[in-house]
């Protein structure tokens, strides 16, 4: 019996109308989302391909002399990612580039081509379409799934069939999901066939990374589905029921989302850069004050005037690198302090099931805030990586000072470098352990709501009246 009731809705479903509208509509957002995917991921492949070889190529001159090696900038790109289709996240509004050197990691900024007057409409990934199309397509799905048959008098004709509430309610809720599963995977489909007829490859670790993420949307659409039966089943028309899921589908979509930024920026203050610039200035100050306090002669400099009495190289270098180390701090705590802010806002905001979905999508294909977090952590590593490689180098130079700091390379070897023994920085992907262990507890909301959500429909079905009213 439950598999005839199944069959019965699906027939129902992708024989009406709503239905036919929706694959249509959602093929082609996913067609159009595909196609610009493609055309901007190429563009983003030229940009990174350029700035790198321009930062190689000026890796390679600078290791005519180990000291400059010290002191050159490099630009950091980040490396464009073909599974920023699947969840962007905030991609299109973080920094995509790092300038670095041995000493110090400096502000992240955007550089590349963009016209930010079409950044808004063109990137459309799939967690947009899902979290926002697909979801009021569910509700669209189960807005009616049993206060209609109520006003029809059919609901209370099944029930007198001795049928059990609980067959009714599972058939009409797998129903659905497996009706919504339909434009979802051949949208899904398109978008991976126009991807690989471009030329795109995916490997196997990206594709267990896509199935993660189509389970976590299937988790995501089954909460809407859920809300539209429970809703369904406490409302007398189908008229009232979808006036009630559209104001529940706004709040829950639109505005609690809207809300994060709002929230964090009034509980967790960041401070400007031109404030984290005066402390710098303020703790640079102070060091200098005290310069005597790191040796004798510390704060005198003579530039390449080393043997006289009022120099003192090594104390000069120990200040120095105090400054810098300072600096070093504030910076990190100010970057700190901005993605402690943006998870604050998503902390409190997780009472929407978008916001659940959102982040734990970004946690599983490594895009995003978490993408950002992790790149700055793996730029640490490799300064401290290519300050090892600049000390160990230097030891081998008998007529070197050996002392590192910032803006004195004559303290430090003054002798070529194998350009190709120098330490390059290569993004390395999160591990899918390590992603789905990220999102691990977004994931466990998910299901949970899920369960809350069933045990509420089961029970308000149980509860509610099938005659017609």
């Amino acid at each position: 019996m439950l598999v005839t009731i199944i069959r019965k809705e699906i027939l129902t479903n992708i024989t009406s109308l709503r239905f036919v509208l929706t694959l249509l509509l959602v093929t082609a957002i996913f067609v159009v989302s595909g196609f610009v995917f493609v055309d901007k991921h190429k563009q983003e492949i030229s940009d990174f391909t350029v700035e790198s070889n321009k930062n190689l190529a000026g890796l390679n001159e600078s290791a005519k002399n180990l000291s400059r090696v010290t002191s050159y900038v490099q630009t950091i790109y980040k490396q464009p990612k073909i599974t920023q289709v699947f969840c962007e996240g905030f991609e299109k509004t973080l920094p995509n580039t790092f300038e670095m050197n041995v000493f110090s990691i400096r502000n992240p900024r955007t550089i590349g081509r963009t016209n930010f007057l079409f950044q808004r409409f063109a990137d459309i990934d799939w967690v947009f379409v899902i979290s926002v199309i697909l979801s009021f397509v569910a509700l669209l799905l189960t807005f009616d799934s049993l206060s209609a048959e109520r006003e029809r008098g059919t609901l209370s004709l099944i029930i007198s069939n001795s049928l059990p509430r609980d067959k009714v309610i599972l058939g009409k809720y797998v129903s659905a999901i497996l009706t919504l599963m339909i434009p979802l995977f051949f949208g899904l489909l398109i978008n991976l066939i126009i991807i690989n007829i471009s030329g795109f490859v995916i490997s196997g670790g990206q594709w267990l990374k896509i199935t993660a993420f189509v389970g976590i949307s299937i988790l995501y659409l089954s909460i809407f589905l859920l809300i539209g039966i429970l809703v369904s089943s406490r409302s007398a028309k189908s008229s009232s029921s979808i006036v009630m899921l559209l104001f529940i589908w706004v709040i829950l979509v639109i505005v609690i989302p809207a809300c994060g930024r709002i929230v964090s920026e009034r509980f967790v203050q960041v401070p400007s850069r031109p404030e984290v610039d005066r402390r710098i200035e303020e703790a640079r100050s102070e060091i200098w004050k005290n310069a005597e306090s790191y040796g004798k002669n510390a704060g005198n400099w003579a530039g390449d005037k080393l043997d006289v009495d009022w120099v003192n190289p090594p104390a000069r270098a120990r200040l120095v690198n105090a400054i810098t180390d300072t600096r070093n701090l504030i910076n990190e705590e100010y970057i700190n302090q901005i993605i402690e802010q943006v998870k604050f806002g998503r902390n409190v905001t997780k009472i929407s099931p978008s916001v659940i979905y959102q982040s734990a999508s970004e946690a599983t294909i490594g895009t995003g805030v978490s993408r950002f977090g992790n790149l700055y952590g793996q730029l640490k590593i490799y300064k401290d990586i290519l300050k090892s490689f600049i000390i160990d180098t230097d030891k081998r130079d008998s007529e070197s000072r050996h002392l590192l700091a910032e803006g004195h390379p004559i303290l430090l070897s003054q002798k070529p470098v194998d350009y190709n023994s120098i330490p390059r920085f290569s993004e390395l992907d999160i591990p899918m352990r390590g992603a789905l262990k990220t999102a691990l507890w977004d994931i466990g909301a998910l299901i949970l709501l899920n369960l809350m959500l069933f045990m509420a429909v089961y029970v308000s079905f149980l509860r509610c009246d099938v005659r017609q009213k």
